[in-house]
């Protein structure tokens, strides 16, 4: 007995031994990477093993920074420990009673947004052929175009001016189609000053720009945005003759005339004649009975694209949902940000002196440390290992993670899978990254490889068989 007791010993100490010179040279070679760093630049780095708890490397690990998109593995967290697996949104169209008396409703009607990221045109379309379906004819009410479910501002503060035009920055409103987006080509004309043209990919959809851009063979041809009264905006500048076609993707500047557009439009293609208004907001009456609805899919296919895709606007209505669905009143940034550190905090993670403003990481207001990502992903991991929606469905054994990029940010946070199938915990947040300035373009282009290559490096050296 005293014999296998010995023996065991021995063995553990062997382990024991060359575990800790395996962290010793893993220590090594993250401090040596880090030292790598651009001058100038600031970081926040922690390496944890959720089996032992034990902090495998750290620096800097409770200094907030800009997070940018990695952010978004504290909203998908939150989302999954809230609202669950079997969530669905919902939009319907509703009235007051059982209406249909030769294909009349009498009263108002109700087109209930749930702040649903998902939700497309087509839906629209498929709600008003309900309609049809039930024989419904004629409106002899107003069409109120309900999203009282949100409430605050359409954008979280901090969001650079700048963005605001452009797709991925599209408003977090109630009212969503289409993510809030339209897309075009802008093509050059045949003749040195000639106008310009811009080919839709939906044009019925109401949505147009003023035009304003003419072809020039000018070397610093640029193109601004602009606000427009009567368009969603005004395009200026000028494109070379010889370009190709310029791909556009603006966000909707003004989503609720967007809607009230489209649904006249749909109403009066679908042969439902509607005798009131439409009027956005909500009717001073319940309105219990159900038309049409639509349901979109469930959580975990909802929050592929906040993972997979970093789509900013799933993010940000994800956590104003969160908000409403825990306080039961209208949701908001600030709501869905509250819920976050009641219900992750009291499970856990340390928010500290983390400062946040939206779910997707899009504006620069936002501080958080490499720690609290590292907390977050803890609970994560203790909660649901790797049966959770991004775990399980990842694309490669090995390694899954989420990164983050804006001017002058990096970031990445996730689990890198042993051998033995247990994971390392990491979060790496980079700022202050530019080169000597002035820079050239490719000097800017190796400037960012550079930073690629780190955080490749970073990651196959927490891969003890390097297939990261």
């Amino acid at each position: 007995m005293l014999r296998f007791l010995s023996c065991l010993l021995t063995v553990f100490f062997i382990f024991s031994f060359h575990s800790a010179q395996a962290s010793q040279q893993l220590v090594k070679e993250l401090q040596k990477l880090v030292g790598g760093l651009p001058p100038g630049s600031v970081h926040s780095i922690q390496v944890k093993d959720p089996a032992s708890g034990q902090i495998i490397f750290e620096q800097g690990a409770h200094h907030n920074l800009v997070p940018a998109s990695v952010l978004k593995v504290v909203t998908a967290t939150l989302a999954y420990e809230v609202l669950g697996d079997k969530f669905q949104y919902t939009t319907q169209l509703v009235t007051r009673d059982r209406p249909i008396r030769r294909g009349i409703v009498n009263g108002p009607v109700a087109l209930v947004f749930s702040g649903d990221p998902s939700l497309r045109r087509k839906h629209l379309d498929e709600l008003v052929g309900q309609l049809k379906k039930r024989g419904i004819k004629s409106i002899h009410g107003d069409l109120w175009l309900d999203g009282a479910v949100f409430t605050g501002y359409d954008r979280a503060g901090g969001v650079s001016w700048d963005d605001l035009n452009i797709c991925f920055a599209a408003p977090a409103a109630a009212m969503i189609l289409d993510r809030n987006c339209f897309y075009g080509w802008l093509k050059p004309g045949k003749k040195e000053g000639s106008t310009t043209s811009i080919q839709y990919d939906q044009p019925d959809w109401f949505l147009a720009v003023d035009n304003q851009v003419r072809t020039r063979s000018e070397k610093n041809c640029r193109l601004e945005v602009r606000p427009s009264t009567d368009q969603e905006y005004r395009l200026q500048g000028c494109i070379s003759p010889k370009s190709s076609p310029v791909r556009l993707a603006f966000s909707v500047n003004n989503v609720e005339r967007t809607v009230k557009r489209y649904m006249k439009d749909q109403l009066q293609k679908k042969g439902v004649e509607l005798k009131g208004r439409v009027i956005v907001g909500r009717p001073g009456m319940d309105l219990p009975f159900v038309l049409a609805e639509h349901r979109s899919e469930f959580l975990p296919q909802l929050l592929k694209p906040v993972l997979k895709n970093s789509d900013n606007l799933y993010s940000d209505s994800i956590l104003k949902t969160v908000g409403y669905e825990t306080s039961g009143k209208p949701g908001s940034y600030a709501s869905g940000i509250e819920t976050a550190r009641e219900v992750l905090g009291g499970r856990g993670v340390g928010f500290r002196t983390s400062r946040l403003v939206d779910g997707s990481g899009l504006s620069r207001y936002n501080f958080i440390s490499a720690s609290t990502l590292v907390d977050v992903l803890m609970f994560g991991w203790s909660r649901w290992g790797e049966k959770s929606p991004w775990l399980s469905a990842r694309d490669r054994k090995e390694v899954w993670f989420k990164t983050g990029y804006m001017s002058g940010v990096s970031s990445v946070a996730g689990y890198v899978f042993q051998p033995d199938g247990k994971p390392l915990v990491f979060a790496v947040i980079l700022n202050g990254l530019m080169p000597p300035l002035p820079a050239s373009r490719e000097q800017m282009k190796a400037f960012r490889k550079d930073i690629r290559v780190f955080r490749r490096s970073f990651l196959k050296a927490l891969s003890r068989e390097g297939k990261v």
